[in-house]
């Protein structure tokens, strides 16, 4: 089982064929941040636990005598992610969960009581492992600062560079909104020496996050950092979240998510 004063990297196992990429994914977050990988299932039916557990515990085993340098322990618990995030977070110091970008649809319940990103990966080509060119997409929402955190886990962690995509609005209220949050960010990773770079992109606050996503190769990006929804109407109900969207549109591209709603769980160095 896990070691509970360690914070840990969560990677959800359901032992489908995609699993591997989110335990390659899982493992080269583990190695970035320094944290222990944790292998998590769970279970409903008491007759499916005790086969997890041997199929986690046969994947740690696997996984320890093939990487001796990386701290691997495994979870297994009742319900679901929904059920037990807060569970994760508060009594295992989870501080970012890995997961399949397929598992969108289900997982949102959960990511919207968490305080910790969840990191939805596809593929594992090494261009999508490398976690060196980190695009952040920034519109004039105050919950667009909170991706600066994560942001600068990648520049002072992995010596990632970090493109700034701002959004172009010219409604004078947005603008100034805009500007700030702009300006936050240059003093911020200035304040931390991280390499960045800025560049205003050609769309407003609403089609700067799908603009990134059309402009990943000319960013060489390998992780796409954006926030959540703050307000969840009737109408994202029925014709789907904008998160939803983009991942679906991401490919191999990595896409790390931020819950605006939760004030954010930060990592010890």
């Amino acid at each position: 089982m896990s070691e509970v004063n360690q914070q840990k990297i969560i990677v959800l196992c359901d032992f489908s064929e995609r699993m591997p990429e989110v335990i390659v994914h899982g493992m080269r977050m583990a190695d970035v941040l320094k944290k222990e990988l944790c292998l998590t299932s769970f279970w409903k039916k008491k007759e499916e636990r005790p086969q997890l557990q041997e199929k986690l515990f046969e994947t740690s085993k696997k996984l320890k005598s093939t990487f001796p340098m990386l701290n691997i322990s495994w979870l297994l618990l009742q319900k679901s992610l929904k059920d037990n995030i807060l569970k994760l977070i508060d009594e295992f110091e989870a501080v970012l969960c890995v997961l399949h970008q397929t598992d969108v649809m289900w997982v949102l319940p959960a990511f919207r009581q968490s305080s910790i990103a969840f990191l939805f990966v596809n593929g594992d080509i090494p261009r999508s492992l490398s976690y060196k060119n980190v695009l952040v997409p920034v519109d004039f929402r105050k919950a667009s600062k909170d991706t600066s955190l994560w942001a600068s886990y990648f520049g002072r962690f992995n010596k990632a560079q970090i493109s700034l995509l701002y959004a172009r609005e010219t409604e004078p209220e947005r603008a100034d909104k805009l500007i700030r949050n702009v300006n936050f960010f240059r003093k911020f990773l200035s304040s931390l020496n991280i390499s960045y770079r800025n560049e205003v992109g050609k769309s407003t606050s609403w089609g700067i996050y799908e603009e990134a996503i059309i402009r990943m190769d000319e960013f060489q990006s390998d992780i796409l950092i954006i926030s959540g929804s703050s307000n969840i109407t009737l109408l994202d109900h029925i014709i789907g979240l904008p998160e939803k969207k983009l991942l679906r549109k991401a490919g191999n591209l990595s896409v790390l998510m931020i819950n605006p709603r939760k004030d954010i769980c930060v990592m010890c160095d």
